[in-house]
């Protein structure tokens, strides 16, 4: 073919070279380009491990304080918890919200004339209120007591309403202070199923 085209020796190593060069350049130009971007690639990719190896390292060091952050909470979960009214049904937990107050009004000479117990049907994350009537009749201390005993009690209870009247407001010093009162004590109790039976 190089006889053909009548090529020296010289113009053979000329044109080998020339084809060496090109070949040369097209592939510096594609493999410059290509290598650039996988070394963008990895200088990425190293970046991302170098933050992902820090948050890694910032997450240890904290640990400890979520751990002590989590335990504090369990604790005052538990104590919340164990200080919640309880019962297997909204009814059950009224009831005994009545009978609390009943030991309360004892407590404080508050003479309780009638219950009127209501408790929410429908509970949400096993949790219900309930609130309780109370219709009685005690003097201005009995009612102070036993205001300060449902707003301090451990189990958190709260007055909504209260209604104080005198029925004899003409009675002479010398006769014992009467207050009616009517007041409204609400509540919030966890529903509890009752533990079965151990078999005999």
């Amino acid at each position: 073919m190089n006889a053909a085209l009548g090529l020296s020796q010289r113009d053979r190593r000329t044109l080998t070279v020339g084809l060496g060069v090109v070949l040369s350049l097209i592939t510096i130009a594609r493999g410059v380009p290509a290598l650039r971007a996988w070394e963008g690639d990895r200088r990425a990719e190293a970046q991302a491990a170098a933050e992902q190896l820090a948050a890694l390292r910032s997450g240890v060091g904290t640990l400890p304080a979520l751990r002590d952050s989590v335990r504090a909470r369990q604790a005052r979960l538990a104590a919340l918890n164990s200080s919640l009214l309880s019962g297997a049904s909204p009814s059950a937990i009224a009831a005994n919200l009545a009978s609390a107050l009943e030991d309360l009004a004892d407590d404080n000479a508050l003479k309780v004339t009638a219950m009127q117990l209501h408790a929410d049907s429908v509970a949400t994350a096993g949790l219900a209120r309930v609130d309780v009537r109370i219709s009685g009749i005690t003097d201005i201390t009995g009612l102070a007591g036993f205001l300060h005993a449902v707003e301090g009690n451990t189990t958190p209870l709260v007055v909504r309403d209260l209604s104080v009247s005198q029925p004899e407001p003409t009675a002479s010093d010398a006769k014992a202070e009467a207050l009616r009162v009517d007041m409204l004590v609400a509540g919030i109790g966890a529903i509890k199923a009752d533990k079965p039976e151990a078999r005999r």
